[in-house]
């Protein structure tokens, strides 16, 4: 159907841009939310991410526990548990529980036991990490929206400063980055190639191979001595044993996004390098100032705004 031609006199029309906490739409794709809950104005219930209301109630489709070929529902819900939520997933199908005090917590247990499915029947297990609020549908704009006005006062201040910074952020860098803006790349035949990286498809595709290099924690730590980084730092990690969600690798040098991410400080500066300055997360505009490094020493006090 050919498309209605604009008259002289009528202004062009603009696509509605959601302005809420992820511009993107979510990946998942099919969540039902039962009840959105109510707000609670309590640390521990909010971060500079997300709100947590109380009573919060959603049904997400994923992968089955028991036959990973297929997918099966799970019952997402926000329990109060005093003074912080508690998170509890209940598989529809089995009727299994899984609680923890992150939505990542409870997402790892289902991914646990859906890779000894997986091990179990000779089959290649799921490497890649859950998103924990995302899969409680917490990244779906219709959702952030309707908990956005369950807060009309601001009251949730570190969300709603963060929510302004993102805004004023994604203006400059809209301003700065015109859409399909293009960037060079050479090949290592030298012929140069024009790759779009403003694009998520074309993110995608070139992004994700950066990282097959990276193969052993060995080989991490020497592209931060040969970047000048201090080689004292394993004695200063805080988290030694946690996962770099984009290596795949123990994390070496932990920096944590105001949206509650941690990965390797290397992997942030070559993760926001390849993006023009987007976080691979949330593909929310973000810059390496914004960074923290996480020591033993501060760890205390960023360790609640962490997103396991």
């Amino acid at each position: 159907m050919p498309k209605r031609k604009q008259r002289e006199d009528e202004e062009p029309t603009r696509k509605r841009q959601f302005l809420g906490r992820v511009a993107n739409r979510s990946k998942v794709k099919h969540v039902k939310v039962l009840n959105i809950g109510e707000l609670v104005v309590k640390e521990g219930w909010y971060n500079a991410g997300y709100i947590f209301p109380k009573g919060y109630s959603a049904l997400i489709e994923y992968k089955d526990i028991s036959d990973p070929n297929t997918r099966s529902l799970y019952h997402c819900e926000i329990l109060d548990g005093g003074s912080k939520p508690i998170f509890r997933i209940t598989s529809e199908k089995l009727g299994s529980v899984f609680t923890g005090k992150s939505p990542t917590a409870c997402w790892k247990q289902i991914l646990d036991q859906i890779n000894e499915t997986l091990k179990a029947n000779d089959q290649a297990i799921v490497k890649t990490q859950v998103a924990g609020p995302e899969y409680f549908g917490l990244n779906d704009p219709v959702i952030v929206e309707a908990i956005e006005t369950l807060d009309p006062k601001k009251m949730c201040h570190m969300y709603w400063t963060e929510k302004e910074k993102i805004l004023e952020a994604r203006k400059d860098y809209e301003v700065s980055h015109p859409k399909g803006e293009r960037k060079i790349r050479k090949r290592k035949d030298s012929f140069e190639e024009q790759v779009d990286l403003t694009t998520e498809e074309s993110f995608k595709e070139n992004y994700t191979g950066i990282w097959s290099t990276i193969q052993r924690k060995e080989r991490y730590i020497n592209r931060l001595v040969n970047m000048g980084q201090d080689v004292n730092y394993e004695d200063d990690n805080p988290m030694p044993d946690h996962q770099d969600p984009i290596t795949l690798q123990p994390v070496v040098v932990p920096a944590l996004s105001p949206y509650g991410h941690v990965a390797g400080y290397y992997t942030w500066t070559q993760a926001l390098r390849e993006s023009g300055g987007k976080c691979p997360f949330t593909k929310q505009p973000l810059s390496i100032e914004r960074l923290i490094k996480l020591t033993k020493q501060n760890y205390c006090l960023y360790k609640d705004n962490i997103i396991f």
